[in-house]
């Protein structure tokens, strides 16, 4: 099982002794870049979600060349990962070799990059509440921790995983207020008695999924609400995001 809502201290996990050498730092070398500033340049995506992927892909075996930009909750990147022609366009011609390893925080990060998996966590809470889940969009707030193990068990790439909150009392007892919801955005056929979040215009909401001749049938599991039937015409104004596989819970205050 993973450590359930287990959130990394970055400063710890990352190099402490950051600078201020990013591309947003006026007057400094420009070594360190978030997806955003790398996402369409050459051999990129241009969506910034999936830059980060391929950035985290680039730094699996190189833990010293990643950290937290200092002042925010992002991860940056080392130049050095980049491709050389990537480097050029951002360092006007420039390339910068890769910085020496820094043995007192290396094992631990390729310790902690070899057993746990950082699933991106975005501030939205989904039930009763309004918002939007387009990770392209939003930068992740935090990241929470889970054994690649459990993950291999559960047959999950981490790569398909987000995590929102709950809001409200609509699925208790099974999901309550605030419980850390783990999604798999890549489950977006729904199948009878699993649970979706689903979205209609701006509304984000958690439901369990049940078929009924040609009807969607979302269930609350507080007995209290009434179950919504959506027919065939109208199932097009709803968009699944994804399959909720793991609920998180705290217990007591």
């Amino acid at each position: 099982m993973p450590n359930k809502n287990k959130e990394i201290d970055m400063k710890k996990n990352s190099n402490e002794d950051t600078d201020e050498s990013s591309l947003s730092s006026k007057g400094k070398r420009m070594e360190w870049v978030v997806a955003s500033e790398v996402s369409g340049r050459d051999g990129f995506p241009t969506s910034d979600r999936w830059t980060r992927n391929h950035l985290k892909e680039l730094a699996s075996n190189k833990p010293h060349l990643v950290r937290k930009r200092r002042g925010t909750k992002a991860f940056e990147y080392h130049v050095s990962l980049l491709p050389k022609e990537t480097q050029e366009s951002l360092l006007d011609g420039e390339t910068i070799p890769e910085p020496q390893k820094k043995h007192s925080n290396n094992s631990i990060n390729a310790e902690l990059l070899s057993e746990f998996a950082f699933i991106p966590g975005y501030s939205i809470q989904v039930s009763a509440g309004n918002g939007t889940l387009n990770m392209d969009q939003l930068e992740p707030s935090r990241y929470l921790a889970f054994r690649k193990k459990w993950l291999n068990y559960r047959g999950f790439n981490e790569k398909d995983l987000v995590i929102v909150w709950a809001k409200g009392d609509s699925m208790e007892p099974t999901i309550n207020n605030n419980d850390t919801l783990v999604v798999h955005v890549g489950r977006k056929r729904p199948k009878d008695g699993h649970i979706y979040i689903f979205r209609c215009e701006d509304e984000l909401f958690v439901k369990r999924y049940q078929s009924v001749v040609g009807t969607w049938r979302l269930i609350s599991d507080n007995h209290m609400y009434t179950p919504l039937d959506i027919k065939k015409e109208e199932q097009h104004q709803f968009e699944v995001i994804g399959q909720v596989v793991h609920i998180a819970k705290d217990i007591g205050d």
